[in-house]
Parts: structure tokens; C-alpha cells; sequence
């Protein structure tokens, strides 16, 4: 058995928060950071579970990552 390290991003939203896994690119949610972590958690363990762990790392370096400059009138 293997360890792992995935990144958890948490964006607070008005009700809870939303938390992004970027290694995985999958997203979930909680009532707070523990259960929005603990969501992610599980949300992660499935899919490697379901897709296997060389196409859940892997697929990540997939998709490309920019930064935009934008021009926002307000």
C-alpha cells in the first residue's frame, strides 16, 4: 500500500464550504472544514478506488493550469 499526499483547496461559500482536489480534479462540499475535508477524503479514496491509482495521478498531469489577466469594468 502506498501513501499519497492530495492538495485540499477550500473556498467558504455562503452555507459551508466547497473544496477542490487539484491532483484529482475532483470537487466536493461540507457543513465546515472538517466535514468538507472528510468529504474530500472520501470523494478521493472512490475514484482511486473506481479508476485505479495510476489513472487517478496520472490523469491529472493532463490538464494544464494558465493564469489570465482580465479587465473587469465595475
Amino acid at each position: 500500500m502506498e501513501k499519497r499526499t492530495i492538495t485540499a483547496e477550500l473556498l467558504p461559500e455562503d452555507e459551508g464550504y466547497s473544496v477542490y482536489c487539484p491532483e484529482l480534479d475532483i470537487w466536493t462540499q461540507g457543513d465546515d472544514v472538517k466535514d468538507a475535508l472528510n468529504n474530500l477524503r472520501e470523494a478521493a479514496e472512490l475514484f482511486i478506488e473506481t479508476v485505479g491509482p495510476e489513472k487517478a495521478f496520472s490523469r491529472r498531469r493532463e490538464i494544464l493550469r494558465q493564469e489570465l489577466e482580465l479587465v473587469v469594468n465595475g
